[in-house]
């Protein structure tokens, strides 16, 4: 018997319970477990049975979220918000080394765009999460973020007028890759190549371009997540290192009096600094690596985003805000790194004029 119908979800994953019984009265409730844009095409797909039924029938077997998306809270916004969920999962020139989390890490912010801000995939750019799968060119990059005519612009004035709400904050990840060329920050597109500076896309441009586009009325906050660090190993890296000292060579210091000094909001190096408007996480210095992971799917940054995000970086008062998830991002990202990678451990960092003000309120 073939059994055909049409699902629209946005789950990846689900269950249809099929009520079964033969000529012989022989009745069984089956639960079959479902994945999207997944094809299943006979018997050689699926487990197959004939009657009579045997007693123990095992239709596959339900899928176990992650933990770090399992049971995300449902937080309350203050403002219309877009998401905007961006990462490089390949690239033309085979020697750019990608990392193999960047599919999980875009999955997961996707959920928890979802699923802790309620952003319906209208309002989450792209709408279909599969759009640039093969890759972000250098033309697309400049494509969605083109101030005039972009794709942020267009979701923008859209969104206003499907909510007919009157301002709109801007909420933006990226997973990938940079570099430094001739002097300056870079991503990674795509078609990256050395030899032409038009592949590359410029930090400052991105800035600048946000810029534009926040000087709209229409616009408040903009926040960004940058899951990159910039030594990518396909080109000259920048890495600073710390270098152990010889047991029994250990300089000895000296003793001063401890003076209490308060410590200054954590600022960006020149090189990354945005528009003071503009608040931005970043993974790690310019002189470090952003790692992946070793017990999770996704990177050590992202992880740690989302566990702030679901409630972890909450002071107890339910409202979370900018310092607060840096400075749980800051912590487990520095205390894990540095037992892994004691020599070159990465230290996430952070510019914004308003470390005070709240992302969102949870339940």
């Amino acid at each position: 018997i073939d059994l055909s119908f049409e699902v629209l979800t946005r789950q990846d994953n689900f269950t249809i319970t099929l009520d079964l019984y033969d000529y012989f009265e022989t009745r069984k409730t089956v639960p079959i477990y479902i994945q999207t844009m997944k094809t299943y095409k006979g018997k050689n797909d699926l487990v197959f049975y004939e009657t009579p039924f045997p007693k123990d029938i095992s239709i596959g077997e339900k899928a176990l979220l992650p933990e770090i998306i399992s049971n995300i809270p449902k937080a309350s916004l203050n403002t219309e918000t877009i998401g905007i969920v961006l990462g490089n999962l390949a690239f033309w020139d085979s020697t750019i080394v990608n990392k193999t989390s960047t599919q999980e890490n875009i999955n997961n912010v996707r959920e928890y765009f979802h699923g802790l801000f309620g952003m319906d995939n209208h309002e989450i750019l792209p709408s279909q999460y599969w759009l640039f799968d093969e890759g972000i060119t250098s033309r697309d990059f400049r494509s969605i973020f083109d101030p005039s005519i972009g794709y942020i612009k267009e979701k923008i004035v859209t969104n206003l007028e499907y909510s007919e709400k009157e301002s709109v904050d801007l909420l933006i990840y990226f997973s990938g890759e940079g570099t430094t060329h001739k002097d300056e920050k870079v991503l990674l597109p795509y078609d990256a190549n050395s030899k032409n500076s038009l592949t590359f896309f410029p930090v400052k441009d991105l800035y600048t371009d946000l810029a534009s586009i926040q000087s709209m009325p229409e616009v408040g906050n903009v926040t960004i997540f940058m899951d990159v660090d910039f030594n990518n190993p396909a080109f000259e890296q920048n890495l600073n290192k710390k270098i152990e000292q010889e047991d029994g060579k250990k300089k000895k210091k000296k003793k001063k009096k401890k003076k209490k000094i308060e410590e200054p909001i954590v600022t960006l190096p020149k090189e990354l600094m945005p528009p003071e408007s503009i608040t931005v996480f970043f993974a790690s210095d310019i002189n470090q690596l952003a790692y992946e992971h070793p017990d999770q799917g996704s990177s050590m940054f992202t992880y740690y985003l989302l566990k702030g995000l679901k409630g972890e970086a909450d002071n107890g008062d339910k409202n979370v805000t900018v310092s607060e998830l840096h400075n749980y991002v800051l912590k487990n990202v520095e205390d894990t790194t540095k037992t892994l990678y004691k020599n070159l451990p990465q230290i996430p960092i952070l510019f914004t004029s308003n470390p005070d003000r709240v992302l969102y309120k949870l339940p």
